[in-house]
């Protein structure tokens, strides 16, 4: 390559990467606390709706529940969106990111993996970070739903909010089938 690609957290350049049971296993555990915890919050929002407001407020306290709980999911989707299940190094450079995730959906296209040590690293690092997208979007999006469900006011601020919410889910869908084809192309299911 021409230049030097940077990664953050390089200070052992050559991690391995870990297999895609292994990151499904903790993408898992991650969720299912998080569905927990929101249905708990959820009915605690609606107890205390039934006991602070009874039927005079704004809401029922089934709808309260359902808005606490619904948005209790969208956070913690978004929070999840945030982290990841792994140590491998990251690209810092936006055209460095964009180069191999272009690269990765080339290999996946072409069934080959490159030959060149380094355009696989990074590909393989790129892999890892695009098979863990679309797990946070199996609380955000319902969790989006339930608030729109709840409320039931097709305001369009809310149906442009859900729209913007899928797009992003079909997006992020997308680099996840590709990541996954990717570490089924490198044997490391």
């Amino acid at each position: 390559m021409d230049e030097e690609i940077r990664l953050s957290g390089a200070d052992h350049p050559h991690v391995q990467i870990p297999r895609l049971g292994e990151l499904d296993a903790v993408w898992a555990r991650r969720i299912v606390l998080a569905v927990v915890a929101s249905l708990v919050v959820g009915l605690l929002g609606g107890i205390a709706a039934a006991l602070l407001l009874g039927e005079r407020g704004l809401l029922s306290p089934v709808q309260w529940g359902l808005v606490v709980g619904g948005a209790a999911l969208l956070v913690s989707g978004i929070i999840l969106s945030l982290t990841r299940a792994d140590d491998a190094p990251r690209n810092d450079l936006m055209d460095a990111r964009a180069r191999a995730s272009k690269g990765l959906r080339t290999s996946v296209r072409r069934g080959a993996v490159p030959r060149d040590p380094v355009l696989r690293e990074m590909q393989d690092y790129m892999a890892v970070e695009m098979v863990q997208y679309a797990w946070p979007i199996l609380l955000t999006v319902p969790g989006m739903a339930l608030v729109v469900w709840a409320l039931f006011v097709p305001v369009p601020a809310v149906l442009v909010a859900l729209l913007l919410v899928l797009v992003w889910a079909a997006v992020r869908v997308n680099g996840t089938v590709v990541g996954r084809r990717y570490y089924q192309l490198r044997g490391l299911l």
